[in-house]
């Protein structure tokens, strides 16, 4: 716990009083408490061919630089595992585990959180553990090297072997919680039907209330609880669990969302919040957009990073049976661009940009840089505030304002019109970027002010 000294505490405050006398409507308030907002999906190597996680001088240096610059959680996904069991392991145990090991303790070095994939409801239909007792409805995700079934939080079968398995996991190895690619029923069932009535994708819309999923994600967040863990969910689109109960700690959305518009309706979830549109399918000029549309409403985009992807080996594996439609196709793509571009700029993921965006993955570090502060431990945030007194008129139209009030005091704008926008303080403000201080700021269209209270 940090102690403040009188000086501190006289300015803190003062923020909350200034808070509370000049916002008089807004859209959620947020205290922080144990937010890790930089997030990196950490690309180990090119699964299902054999490789090495020991880490090597290029990983020591990149998670070192991770640390440095605010990073505070890594997520692996099942190139850590053997899903398809062709080294000896299976889908709960590292091909490589001593080298899983120490790119575990690596990351605890720098004070770095890991977390492995670990599905509630994919399964691989040829591992011979699979029954057909465990699925619900038949339903299978068919791709590449992989043929997952959508198994269900309704049979007792899968609970019993899912469980099992989830707490050999952390026996085994010393993870810091979980990354749940959920892949659930209803979810599959409901983007079928979108995709036959010639929608890209399902909604939250869409969903429809499960009371078998949401037992077992309760059961999961309890476990993962119980072990001091961090649990982070994705279920793809925009899409959440459909449930009042307290599921996950973060919440990744935007896979297989090609408009980052489409994430706007996700600043009304529950924190925390780590959008990430699929990049293969998003232009630069929206790539920029992202933060103004995150930043604001107590979001911070996830990252794809780690060791270059190396798409070409990932589906030329001998004796491996192929899926040469959906990420197959997607594969050969990255690998024609490599051998094209032998020394990169390169792609570290599946959602990845072709290659991924320097411009953007540059910005990354340098917003969040400027975001960390607005986010302590303890810090208040009032999410868009649509009346105060802290502006002298209404805000325009399309322009976010939120208030961030800790020991220091930030307001943050983004403006999300077509055009540059122009906004009249109360009081003088000090602009984080440019040091200027001034009642009045200019907005870029699709771009974001950093203020501090002067």
């Amino acid at each position: 716990m940090k102690l403040w000294g009188l000086e501190e505490q006289k300015k803190r405050i003062d923020n909350i009083r200034y808070a509370n006398e000049n916002i008089k409507k807004f859209d959620k308030h947020i205290r922080i408490h144990d937010y890790r907002p930089g997030q990196v999906t950490y690309n180990l190597g090119p699964y299902p061919a054999k490789f090495s996680i020991e880490p090597t001088e290029y990983d020591y240096n990149l998670i070192k630089g991770f640390a440095e610059k605010g990073v505070g959680l890594i997520q692996v996904h099942e190139e850590w595992n053997d899903h398809i069991r062709l080294y000896g392991a299976d889908k709960y145990s590292s091909h490589d585990p001593e080298g899983m090991k120490k790119f575990i303790k690596l990351c605890h070095d720098f004070g770095i959180k890991v977390l492995p994939y670990l599905s509630s409801f994919y399964f691989d239909r040829r591992d011979p553990d699979f029954r057909k007792d465990f699925m619900r409805y038949e339903s299978y995700l068919i791709s590449c090297h992989f043929e997952y079934a959508n198994c269900s939080g309704a049979s007792e079968t899968w609970g019993t072997y899912f469980f099992e398995k989830m707490k050999r996991v952390f026996d085994e190895y010393e993870f810091d919680g979980i990354y749940n690619d959920t892949g659930c029923e209803e979810f599959s069932k409901r983007h079928a039907q979108a995709r036959a009535e010639g929608r890209t994708y399902c909604t939250q819309k869409d969903m429809q209330y499960d009371p078998y999923e949401e037992d077992f994600y309760a059961r999961m967040y309890s476990f993962v609880k119980e072990n001091h863990g961090i649990m982070k969910m994705h279920y793809s689109n925009t899409c959440r669990p459909v449930s009042d109960e307290k599921l996950y700690d973060y919440l990744w959305v935007g896979e297989g969302v090609s408009n980052i518009d489409d994430l706007l309706e996700t600043i009304t979830y529950d924190p925390y919040l780590i959008p990430c549109p699929d990049l293969r399918w998003v232009s630069d000029e929206d790539i920029k957009k992202l933060f103004a549309q995150s930043i604001p409403f107590v979001q911070f985009p996830l990252r794809p990073d780690g060791r270059p992807y190396q798409a070409g080996k990932i589906i030329s594996v001998p004796g491996v049976k192929y899926k040469t439609t959906g990420m197959y196709e997607t594969y050969q793509e990255m690998a024609r661009y490599d051998e094209a571009h032998p020394n990169g700029p390169y792609s570290y993921s599946d959602w990845s940009g072709i290659p991924d965006n320097e411009e953007y993955r540059a910005a990354w570090f340098k917003y969040l840089a400027l975001y960390l502060p607005m986010v302590e431990e303890n810090n208040v945030c009032h999410v868009n505030i649509t009346d105060s007194t802290i502006t002298k008129t209404a805000l325009p139209k399309n322009v976010y304002m939120s208030l961030f009030t800790g020991n220091e005091q930030y307001l943050c704008f983004s403006n999300l019109s077509d055009a540059e926008k122009t906004v009249v303080l109360n009081e003088k403000w000090e602009d984080r970027e440019n040091g200027i201080v001034s009642d009045t700021v200019k907005i870029s269209e699709g771009g974001l002010c950093f203020l501090k209270r002067v």
